[in-house]
């Protein structure tokens, strides 16, 4: 048990820490913060820290920095609700708006997350076993290139174009999207590929020309359909971080965030914790590629009976967890209230 001086100094160091990306020391500590110990009463206190692994010295400097250990005690001991009004009415005008698909309010809260925080941002839709194709549309961009939307019945969206031959015809293409609607119209969507294979291709081939070309563009059509429940936003604001200097270390982190589907241990299962969860550094991250210094905080939301999404925050375990954390929790219940409300309409 630490006693208040050592919890106090250790939380000025902490939103120190956070705030300069700089290594604390006592006498900063003392002048800046107007402490009433000496300078030596200070650095006692944090060489205390320092063994019982809250603390961590640099090579570099005298100063003291956080340790893995020391962040997870203050998010669990120390943190405070830091959301001020004007974030909170930016919240409630992006929810007000009902003329969004859920899918399209997701993606946006991750690029609303992104913009207040200044970290990287990552929402994972519900999984795609749960959703079901409702409707496919082909919509013309010119004269030799189309649009086919395809639409779930959790408003989800995928669009696919088609550059067009000149051995395939529009009358072509609109009898395949007629053939398709007429079949897989209420199917899951992960046994859309099944379905396609089984009942929509023997169809096509007596009634569609160019069948096979068209066959096989769907099916890549619905199996990126079925994994793209991956979203980011802001992943340029991590090369704006001091940790992220080292070129190998940034690099590694680029490659994390093209490989959408490391992200897929972050997808919560219906019986998965509710609330905020906070994951620092090590072996809490989903990486398998030696990232240590980043912190990742989500938080989950239900998108149907069985399926639940998530959306989280990115950035270097240096970050400033009190306002992130609540900013997170604010987003997901917020989309949480949402998806509720329009499944109660329906």
């Amino acid at each position: 048990m630490l006693t208040a001086r050592q919890l106090l100094i250790f939380k000025y160091i902490v939103e120190e820490y956070i705030a300069t990306a700089e290594p604390v020391g006592s006498k900063l500590l003392m002048t800046k913060y107007n402490l009433p110990y000496s300078s030596a009463t200070i650095r006692n206190e944090m060489s205390f820290l320092e063994e019982q692994g809250y603390l961590e010295k640099t090579h570099t400097s005298s100063g003291r920095i956080p340790s893995m250990k020391g962040y997870h005690f203050y998010v669990e001991t120390l943190l405070q609700p830091d959301v001020d009004d004007k974030v909170k009415n930016q919240v409630s005008t992006l929810f007000s708006d009902r003329n969004r698909s859920i899918q399209e309010i997701i993606e946006e809260s991750c690029q609303m997350l992104s913009q207040l925080t200044h970290l990287t941002t990552v929402a994972l839709g519900g999984n795609s076993s749960y959703e079901k194709l409702q409707n496919i549309t082909l919509v013309p961009l010119g004269s030799n290139s189309v649009t086919a939307i395809i639409v779930t019945d959790k408003g989800h969206v995928e669009n696919r174009i088609f550059h067009i031959s000149n051995e395939i015809s529009m009358e072509d293409l609109s009898a395949c999207v007629d053939i398709m609607n007429d079949t897989l119209i209420g199917t899951p969507i992960d046994d859309v590929a099944n379905k396609l294979e089984k009942d929509v291709k023997p169809i096509m081939s007596i009634r569609v020309k160019e069948h096979e070309v068209l066959f096989n563009a769907f099916l890549q059509a619905f199996m990126k359909f079925a994994k793209s429940n991956v979203y980011f936003s802001g992943k340029d604001n991590m090369l704006y971080q001091p940790e992220y200097n080292d070129v190998n270390k940034l690099r590694k982190l680029v490659s994390a965030f093209e490989n959408a589907q490391q992200w897929k241990s972050l997808e919560p299962s219906k019986d998965d914790e509710r609330g905020v969860v906070v994951r620092i550094g090590g072996n809490e991250l989903p990486f398998n590629d030696g990232i240590n210094d980043v912190s990742i905080i989500s938080t989950s939301f239900d998108t149907g009976e069985n399926s639940r999404g998530s959306i989280s925050v990115i950035g270097p375990t240096r970050m400033p967890y009190d306002q992130v954390v609540s900013l997170v929790e604010l987003i997901g219940e917020n989309i949480e209230k949402l998806i509720k409300d329009e499944n109660n309409e329906k």
